[in-house]
């Protein structure tokens, strides 16, 4: 597969191959910090399903009930023609959020796609969403962070193949960190594969839930610190903060701050350091 260039705008893919260690919450506090501190238009895509995590993330569930201009498209036969078709098709698909960033949503025809990509032939699987994004997406904003499945299907390898950067949080424990030697590795075969020159690679990882003083979240930290020293940021604190604000549909910005507890304090303040570590290392890049 020819691998397209990468237009202007900065990209980063948030990927973990399992589900419930803060992926989402990760990228929404990324995207808001990038935004709010950085004064970056910035463009949050969510392939992770149809349940519309991030859309919750942001209070904004209610207004996506229906999408008549569905993410899933892009990765169908038939986009070219929408696209040259259909007035407006991309403002069709954003949504704003509250606290800044833009969000094209989840639908619930990501499952089809995926299915039939592994119809499509090998070299043209894997650019459909790059193609989108340096067309449509490049000319609009400065930065677009991608919440893909956790699971490595067609959906997941369109999203590695055109951000390359990825993120990857990870709740502490034995069985994270091997995922995560596993995922440097599937990466790295990737890179290596002589049918296309993408260049996925982990940009950037952390602990998250972290609770302070247990030894093992701890001994986690540590280990991650030196495995990964080029690309290990500040583990984020565990805190009742971040649930029940989502539950209100906001973020850890969305607040005040001296409404947080010190732990939804400390965790603020850390995602905005690991955004100004991201959007250096992608800036260097």
């Amino acid at each position: 597969m020819e691998h397209t260039t990468q237009n202007t705008v900065a990209r980063a893919a948030s990927f973990v191959p399992k589900g419930g260690v803060g992926k989402t919450t990760s990228t929404a506090h990324i995207a808001v910090a990038a935004t709010q501190d950085h004064d970056l238009n910035v463009l949050l895509i969510d392939l992770a399903g149809n349940q519309n995590d991030l859309a919750t993330q942001f209070g904004i569930a209610d207004e996506i009930t229906e999408i008549d201009a569905p993410i899933s498209a892009v990765f169908g036969e038939r986009w070219d023609y929408f696209r040259d078709n259909i007035e407006d098709i991309f403002e069709r698909m954003v949504f704003e959020t509250p606290e800044g960033p833009d969000l094209i949503p989840a639908d619930d025809g990501l499952g089809a796609e995926d299915n039939n990509l592994a119809n499509v032939p090998r070299e043209d699987r894997y650019d459909r969403l790059e193609t989108f994004i340096n067309q449509d997406v490049a000319p609009r904003y400065d930065l677009v962070l991608l919440d893909l499945p956790g699971k490595e299907d067609n959906i997941t390898l369109n999203g590695l193949f055109t951000a390359e950067n990825v993120i990857a949080p990870l709740k502490p424990g034995k069985f994270e960190l091997k995922q995560l030697h596993n995922l440097r590795d599937d990466l790295e075969s990737i890179r290596d594969d002589p049918d296309h020159d993408a260049d996925p690679h982990l940009e950037l990882v952390f602990a998250t839930m972290v609770e302070s003083g247990a030894n093992l979240d701890d001994e986690f930290t540590d280990d991650l610190e030196s495995e990964y020293p080029d690309i290990a940021g500040d583990p984020v604190t565990k805190s009742k903060n971040i649930g029940n604000l989502q539950n209100e549909g906001t973020t850890l910005f969305g607040v005040e701050r001296d409404a947080l507890y010190s732990t939804g304090q400390r965790a603020r303040e850390t995602y905005r350091s690991l955004t100004d570590d991201l959007l250096a290392r992608l800036e260097a890049r």
